[in-house]
């Protein structure tokens, strides 16, 4: 059968005609203009298809035409970023809009008008296979992922920085261009992803189209190898000097961080397991949401609920707790803890394991940690961890640039880890210890990294942890894992790396190459810090929350805001506070609309002097699409709409046991996937 082929390019500024009075960004804005600018140009309306006339379109149209004189059947689309998603026949005027001038938030609100994504999402559904040549900007335009079938594949010609945007779902795949290839190829960097995807068609029509089309659609690489073999069929001699050169070029990509077979760890056979970081991460079981009230009374340590108490099961595989947070504890909870350890006042099952650090950030400026290896070792036994992990220094931001204080660093976390196995080992039968000892390294680049690990492995640790990483790039981490994969010693042998959790592509990535075990309480904090990401979905969409924070005359922001502003009383606070509140609740039970909703939250916004015109887009998307309403969480299905609103701990800290749930999902997915 065959595949439907489909081509998404970009508008290009040089067209066919170019007059003075061409539209301009403002005539797009207004649907009545716009049509009487388009009769003022009627003279020089134009096929899409032929209005561009920039370099990439003009190669593109050349390999097209070429290919569809073969018979070839193939289908294209232009983003613009004036009219929104172009078929190739749509009668367009000449204009003046790119989305390459435009900032972030610029493109991505203009794109919703234009409703790129919605409509593209639509086009897609017909083809088998789709490419996408996009710069950067246009790629923004674009919210990804858009939704494929099992029997779609997207291959995207993009620059290598682009890659990010692209490779975090399944079925999408980039071959990387860039100036290394526009200068081998000697063509124009602007133009040479058309002029690559015409050498790709004019190799398909070599031979048996429909065997060529499926081909790529059950081995996507193969795009490169077409290309390069059209590419050698007629400039060969004069393009590479040697094989290298060739081999160098348009790298093509399946997975952000590709692990090759040779290079996957031994120990990956295990399933990788997440810990959560436990930061008295707990919510009043009986709020009152319409009235925001808890029972002063109550005692928070005994009454309040964690995560794991509100779903069916715990949503981690184990839980970190970090001694700094035990120092820091209060004293009836120190008596709690010690009285009833730890399983027992975390309320959490004993298959649940506890694994215990020490908190380096806390004593990041110190000279030396402020614990002893034995004072360590106690704790965790007294306690009743199930892993525990030795003491380490943090070799982190101007710590590692100095290079004496990083080797002094990383020097002492060897030599603790030394003492940690000795003393353990030595006193293990007579004091019962029931903990497993974890051997943490720090370091500053792969090689540094590999030296430490394998230096603990050297003395017998079967489980070592990486720490310091938890604020360096996934690129970085990338490259450090990949030096420590080869001396992994075994099957059974186990790594953690502290502070990590990625996507789900990236953490298979390195799961292959040797993590076992992995924390992070990102999911759960993004629910309060920032703006977009505070609500997650499976599809792996963010929304912002709806900020309505609580009007109280306590409040240094009310307190601030009143004193700047003479005319504005404190009941002015209170009764937009609650108008805001009302219309959110009117708009989830279907009596109000979203426009006179956004009013209400918009008026209160601006009152406290937040930034109105970026939170009303943003406000607006999670209130038209309505992601509470499309999940099954437990959370989201006892307090519905409460979980998108900003607004104090009961209903932030659910919002980030919803993230958490949501990011152990996508982590559930990834065992499955492994485990076939």
């Amino acid at each position: 059968m065959s595949k439907r082929i489909l081509v998404v390019t970009s508008c290009t500024g040089e067209k066919l005609h170019k007059p003075i009075n061409q539209l301009v960004f403002d005539d797009f804005k207004n649907e009545n203009v716009l049509k009487q600018r388009e009769a003022e140009l009627l003279e020089f309306k134009e096929r899409a298809d032929e209005m561009y006339t920039g370099s990439q379109h003009l190669a593109l149209m050349s390999g097209i035409k070429e290919y569809r004189k073969q018979g070839g059947e193939i289908d294209l689309c232009i983003i613009s970023a004036g009219y929104g998603l172009l078929n190739e026949d749509a009668q367009i005027v000449p204009y003046e809009v790119t989305f390459n001038t435009m900032d972030s938030q610029t493109i991505k609100k203009w794109a919703r008008q234009l409703e790129i994504t919605q409509n593209l999402q639509k086009k897609v559904a017909d083809y088998n296979l789709v490419f996408f040549l996009l710069g950067d900007k246009y790629l923004q335009a674009v919210e990804w992922p858009l939704k494929l079938q099992s029997n779609q594949k997207a291959i995207f010609f993009a620059g290598a920085s682009s890659r990010s945007r692209i490779l975090n779902w399944d079925d999408y795949h980039v071959l990387t261009i860039g100036e290394k290839e526009a200068k081998t190829l000697k063509y124009g960097l602007i133009g040479i992803k058309g002029y690559l995807f015409a050498h790709l068609l004019r190799n398909i029509i070599t031979s048996n189209i429909d065997q060529k089309w499926s081909t790529i659609m059950n081995h996507p690489d193969q795009v490169r190898e077409f290309i390069l073999e059209s590419i050698d069929s007629t400039k060969q001699p004069e393009l590479f000097s040697d094989s290298s050169e060739k081999e160098d070029l348009l790298r093509f990509y399946n997975e952000m961080f590709p692990v090759p077979d040779e290079l996957v760890a031994i120990n990956c056979i295990e399933e990788p397991r997440f810990y959560l970081p436990e930061n008295d991460d707990r919510v009043d079981p009986n709020y009152d949401f319409m009235a925001d009230f808890s029972e002063k009374n109550r005692n928070p340590l005994e009454n309040d609920v964690y995560a794991h108490q509100i779903f069916e099961r715990p949503q981690f595989d184990g839980l970190l707790v970090s001694k700094v947070n035990i120092d820091n504890a209060t004293k009836q909870k120190n008596l709690m803890i010690n009285d009833m350890g730890l399983h027992d006042f975390y309320r959490l099952p004993r298959e649940y394991p506890i694994m215990g650090d020490c908190g380096a950030f806390s004593y990041i400026d110190k000279e030396v940690p402020p614990y002893t290896t034995q004072e360590i070792i106690d704790y965790y036994h007294n306690l009743g961890f199930d892993y525990g992990v030795s003491i380490d220094h943090l070799i982190v931001g101007p710590f590692q640039r100095d290079e004496n204080i990083r080797n002094r660093r990383y020097e002492l976390t060897l030599t603790m880890a030394e003492e940690f196995i000795r003393m353990y080992r030595e006193n293990r039968e007579t004091s019962n210890y029931q903990f497993h000892p974890i051997g943490i390294v720090q370091g500053w680049d792969p090689p540094s990294f590999r030296r430490a690990v394998e230096h603990l492995i050297g003395l017998g640790y079967d489980y070592v942890a990486l720490g310091g990483l938890a604020r360096e790039q996934s690129e970085k981490i990338y490259e450090i894992l990949k030096e420590i994969a080869p001396v992994i010693p075994d099957p059974t042998f186990r790594m953690h790396l502290f502070g990590v959790a990625r996507d789900m592509k990236t953490m298979e990535s390195f799961h292959k190459l040797g993590v076992t075990s992995f924390d992070s309480s990102s999911p759960l904090r993004r629910a309060w810090l920032g703006t977009g990401h505070n609500y997650h979905t499976l599809s792996g969409k963010h929304y912002t929350a709806i900020r309505i924070p609580e009007a109280k005359e306590t409040s240094g922001r009310v307190k601030k805001m009143m004193q700047n502003n003479d005319e504005i009383e404190f009941d002015d606070y209170k009764r937009l506070e609650q108008g805001a509140l009302i219309a959110l609740r009117e708009f989830s039970d279907g009596e109000r609309e979203i426009s006179s909703t956004l009013e209400a939250i918009l008026e209160y916004d601006k009152i406290l002097g937040e930034n109105r015109e970026v939170h009303e887009d943003l406000y607006r998307e999670v209130l038209s699409e309505r992601p509470w309403e499309q999940c099954d969480c437990n959370i989201c299905k006892e307090i519905g709409i409460d979980v998108i609103v900003f607004r104090g701990n009961n209903r932030n800290r659910r919002r980030g046991f919803h993230n958490t749930h949501v990011y152990y999902s996508q982590i559930q997915e990834l065992k499955k996937r492994w485990n076939k």
